[in-house]
This record gives structure tokens, C-alpha cells and sequence, in this order.
């Protein structure tokens, strides 16, 4: 892959991250219809994840843990902390002597929280989806690579099958699993990605593919939740077709952006944004919290429609100060060099 195009899957990323941003903040669901992050985010961690099964066999495994766990550790102990100071006790849904809290150090499942701080859980199931397909990879990656179009229809179905039917497994395992169906078909496209499958099919067998399953998706999620102000992740389904047909179209795209090198601050930006994705993940939810309990607290009695504005101010803000004070762990649990600021050096990078 060159450079040109290696940006293009930076940009994609940095587009995605500040979309979840701006969705979890604004709480606008259409969003998710205009760029399914989600599913973007998967598939390009597919195809990481292939170049690096490629490049080093099962040690990837324990590598992409290595870089996983230290920032969610870090996030963890601060939660935890917080959450017990503010009164975490046997009384909420969850106490804090819960066999579950284990979740906090290998999140195989979402882990929990008190009945106050669920800002600090509220999106770690895609850090648990992430785990799963990494330890499921070596197995995925050579059955797609035998039978890929098998591979690549198999999600459909499985979701149907768990959102139709719990095998007696609680709400938590069968969302769990049901997560990972969602956006499996995803991942599998990030391996066909790296593989160079999409480029060797032409656009006349993309595009009928692309706008089937959208058409599919969008009238799931018209019948489901009605009129046109929906949320793909209220459905499951609807999600797994339409965010397959939107990956399929950007990842096919692969549009050279060789152009950004004469725009230095945007390429810079767009660089910081992947080396501190994971802080900005973890951080930005419960940035939205606290942001909203200061906002609550000094307009008492007031009228909360102008807030919006405010509340990402406060979200960006406070997600800035994460990547500045915390950021330093990701380069920490990629074994580079701590930097303060990222990416504000060589903007560009080669692809694996």
C-alpha cells in the first residue's frame, strides 16, 4: 500500500473517532447513518490485525494486548477509584465486590460500574468486541482466506440467530455476542483489505453488492424504529448491512491523498488523532459526564436546550487534557518513545 493511501485509512480513522464524538455528545443517532464509525474502526483494526498474523504469526496476539490493556488499566483505576469515593456500594446494581470487576483487568465482557458512573463503562464494549476479534483472528483469518464469500455472509445470518433467540444466556452474553456479529463482517472485510481482495474485484460487482445491502439496512431500520431520525445501533441488523455496504465503499474507494502533505496542519491532526485514538475513545464519555454535572450545576433551574455547545466545549476540552496527561501511555504500550504531543514531527507513514 503507498503512502497516498495510507492516509487515506489516517483519515478515515480521524474522521471517525471525532464523528463518535460529536454523536455521543450531540446525541443526534442519524449520525451513525452518515458515517458508521464503528464499523470503519473495525475494519481497519482487521486489517492491521491480518498484516500482523502475516508479519508475526500468534506473538500478534500478545502484541496487540500489549498495546490494548495499559490505557484501559489507566482508565480503570481511575474509575474505580472515583466511582468508590462517590459511594459505590452493595446497594447499586452492581456492587463492587462483583466477581465481574475482573472485566476491568481483561475486559472479555463489558465491565461494570456503580449506578452513578456508568459514563466510565458507557463504551467499553467496543474495547470488548476488539479483544474478542483479536483472540479469534488466527482462527478467522485463514477460514476467510479459503472461503471468503462464505466467511463474509456467515455474520448476517448469526446475527439474526442471536437477536431471535438467547439459548437461555443472559442479556449480557447475548449482547456481547451479538456486538461481535454485528461488526464481524466488518473485520473480515479489513482482512480482504489487506489481502488487496477488494481491488481485484471490479466497481461492476462492488456496486450492486454495496447498494444491496444498504437498501437492505435502511429499510430494516425504517421498518424497526420508523420515520427517518433513527439509530443504526438500536439495530442490529440494520447496523451490520448498512455499515458492511459503507466499509465496502470506502475501503473499495481508496482515493490517493498524497494531496494532504500540502496541507501540514491537517496532516498533523489527522496524525495525532491515530497515534491518541484509544485515549480519545476512552476519555471522551466520560469527559461528556462530568462536562454535563458542572454545566447542571452552575445553570440550576435553567433551560437545558443551550447547552449543546457548551457540552462539546467541555468534551473536547477535557478530552484534550486526557491526551496531553494520559496520552503518554500509548506510546508506552507500543514501546516508542513518550511524547507529550505526537505526530507533530513526520506526519506520514508506510503501511505494514
Amino acid at each position: 500500500m503507498t503512502a497516498g493511501r495510507d492516509r487515506y485509512i489516517d483519515t478515515i480513522r480521524a474522521v471517525a473517532i471525532v464523528r463518535v464524538v460529536l454523536m455521543h455528545t450531540l446525541n443526534i443517532g442519524w449520525l451513525t447513518v452518515v458515517f458508521p464509525s464503528m464499523g470503519i474502526m473495525f475494519a481497519l483494526a482487521g486489517s492491521l490485525m491480518a498484516a500482523s498474523l502475516d508479519k508475526s504469526g500468534l506473538v500478534t496476539v500478545g502484541h496487540r494486548l500489549r498495546r490494548l490493556m495499559p490505557p484501559y488499566w489507566v482508565l480503570g483505576v481511575v474509575a474505580v477509584t472515583v466511582m468508590l469515593i462517590h459511594g459505590w456500594t452493595a446497594a447499586d446494581a452492581t456492587a463492587p465486590t462483583d466477581a465481574k470487576l475482573l472485566f476491568w483487568i481483561l475486559p472479555l465482557n463489558a465491565p461494570p460500574a456503580s449506578d452513578w458512573g456508568g459514563a466510565f463503562n458507557g463504551v467499553l464494549w467496543y474495547i470488548s468486541t476488539y479483544l474478542w476479534f483479536v483472540l479469534l483472528s488466527p482462527v478467522l483469518l485463514p477460514l476467510f482466506r479459503r472461503l471468503p464469500v462464505v466467511m463474509l455472509a456467515v455474520p448476517f445470518l448469526l446475527v439474526y440467530v442471536f437477536i431471535s433467540q438467547s439459548f437461555g444466556l443472559n442479556d449480557e452474553v447475548t449482547g456481547s455476542i451479538t456486538d461481535l456479529c454485528t461488526y464481524l463482517a466488518c473485520w473480515l472485510l479489513g482482512f480482504a483489505l489487506r489481502d488487496g481482495m477488494l481491488h481485484r474485484v471490479g466497481w461492476r460487482v462492488v456496486l450492486p453488492i454495496v447498494v444491496a445491502t444498504a437498501v437492505v439496512g435502511a429499510w430494516l431500520a425504517w421498518a424497526n424504529q420508523g420515520g427517518l431520525d433513527f439509530d443504526l445501533t438500536a439495530d442490529a441488523m440494520a447496523n451490520a448491512y448498512w455499515s458492511f455496504a459503507f466499509v465496502l465503499l470506502l475501503l473499495r474507494w481508496q482515493p490517493d491523498m498524497t494531496w494532504l502533505a500540502r496541507l501540514p496542519l491537517l496532516d498533523r491532526v489527522i496524525s495525532l488523532f491515530n497515534a491518541r485514538a484509544v485515549t480519545i475513545y476512552l476519555w471522551h464519555y466520560p469527559g461528556m459526564f462530568f462536562t454535563s454535572l458542572l454545566l447542571a450545576a452552575v445553570t440550576v433551574g435553567e433551560d437545558t436546550a443551550g447547552w449543546a455547545p457548551l457540552l462539546v466545549l467541555g468534551t473536547l476540552l477535557w478530552t484534550g487534557a486526557a491526551v496531553l496527561l494520559l496520552g503518554w501511555v500509548e506510546d508506552f504500550a507500543a514501546r516508542r518513545r513518550p511524547r507529550l504531543i505526537p505526530a507533530f514531527g513526520a506526519s506520514r507513514r508506510v503501511a505494514a
